[in-house]
Formats: structure tokens, C-alpha cells, sequence
């Protein structure tokens, strides 16, 4: 469940942290939002600068995705440097279920 995350991020990410049972579910769900908002994110800032810019850009972001998806699929915990922290006290407690 936790690299079907990065299928489709942000949604698939979404859905993986709000239905996800375990800690590691719930944590690649979240990296799989933050990668899915962050990557048109950095798409559409470096079209700014230059042609260029976005295609490396788009390079890094898609290496960024398959070694997450890749690496959790392996049974790996790929995070991000900086976010792993923040991302796995976040996904320590579940969401609230609404009834």
C-alpha cells in the first residue's frame, strides 16, 4: 500500500494517509501530497527563469518520484532530506475518522 502512494500524487498520496493503518502507509502518503504539490510547484517557478531551468526541473522531480515509488515498492523508506522528521511525526497518529 505505501508505494501504491506515489501513483498518482497527490491524490493517491491523500487517500494512502487518510485510510493508511500503519505509520509507514501514512508517511509515504504524506511525502506523496508533498511531491504531487511541490512538483508543478517547481515546474511552474522554473518556467520563469527559462526553458532550461524546467526541464531539469521536471529531471529531478520524476528521479525524486521513482526512487520514492521504487525504493518503497523494494521495502525501503525513501524520504526527503530536511521533511523525514517533520513527515513521520505527522503520520505517528492517525487522521480522525469522520463517521
Amino acid at each position: 500500500m505505501a508505494a501504491l502512494a506515489y501513483i498518482f500524487p497527490p491524490l493517491s498520496g491523500l487517500i494512502a494517509y487518510l485510510r493508511g493503518r500503519s505509520e509507514r502507509v501514512r508517511f509515504h502518503g504524506l511525502q506523496a501530497v508533498l511531491l504531487g504539490l511541490l512538483w508543478p510547484g517547481a515546474l511552474y517557478v522554473c518556467s520563469w527563469i527559462s526553458p532550461g531551468a524546467t526541464q531539469i526541473a521536471f529531471a529531478v522531480m520524476a528521479l525524486l518520484w521513482l526512487v520514492a515509488l521504487v525504493g518503497t515498492a523494494v521495502g525501503r523508506n525513501p524520504g526527503f532530506p530536511g521533511l523525514r522528521g517533520v513527515l513521520v511525526a505527522a503520520a505517528e497518529t492517525p487522521p480522525r475518522q469522520v463517521a
